[in-house]
């Protein structure tokens, strides 16, 4: 895992990426590869790449919608994943994680790694606990360490570890300022101290 100075380092060119080029975890993490969304919502993601981005949803409103614009969309639910093993290089998964239960976000962790090409990458972001109770349907917080604590070799919970599985690199994403200078600088605190932490980007490694 990267130390907190290449952590901001990064972090900068993250944020100057969004400032001249637009969605910096499209251009960083997504460009050119094999992507499935999971709990794609409205298609913003998928129509930065309609013929390599993939995504799934259980609303089936939203995907009438994104299927009549050509989008590559279908149902399914993310414990089951209704896709062939090693068919995609990245599985995008923002803001979701909160919404499960354990059992449910251990299944998703099995799928997604399923899913994934050996080197393949998942992309979670996810709010940390002081913010996750901002939102009525979030069922509990799932903070760095416990993701950590799943990919044991050996488990200590109730359920089996996920194997094969690494976190390469973790973002603390601090409040969203009233401009990106304002966000910028809330994120770099929120990587040099705990207070500032609103939300986490990981980047988890699916090892070959």
């Amino acid at each position: 895992m990267r130390t907190i100075y290449q952590r901001l380092i990064l972090l900068t060119r993250l944020f100057v990426a969004k400032i001249s080029e637009g969605d910096p975890v499209y251009n960083f993490f997504l460009k050119n590869r094999k992507v499935l969304d999971i709990a794609c919502g409205e298609g913003k993601l998928l129509r930065m790449n309609p013929k390599m981005i993939y995504g799934i949803d259980i609303n089936t409103t939203i995907l009438k919608k994104l299927q009549d614009e050509g989008l590559q969309v279908k149902y399914s639910d993310v414990t089951k994943l209704d896709f062939n093993d090693q068919s995609f290089d990245v599985v995008h998964c923002s803001n979701i994680i909160e919404h499960l239960n354990p059992l449910e976000a251990h299944k998703m962790f099995q799928e997604m790694s399923r899913v994934l090409v050996p080197g393949g990458k998942i992309l979670l972001i996810t709010p940390m606990p002081k913010t996750v109770w901002n939102t009525f349907g979030h069922i509990k917080p799932y903070p760095p360490q416990a993701i950590k604590k799943l990919f044991r070799k050996v488990s200590l919970e109730s359920f089996d570890s996920v194997h094969g599985l690494e976190i390469e690199n973790i973002f603390y994403i601090g409040s969203w300022g009233l401009n990106k200078l304002t966000s910028l600088y809330s994120s770099i605190l929120a990587n040099l101290t705990p207070f500032h932490r609103g939300s986490y980007f990981m980047v988890i490694k699916k090892n070959g």
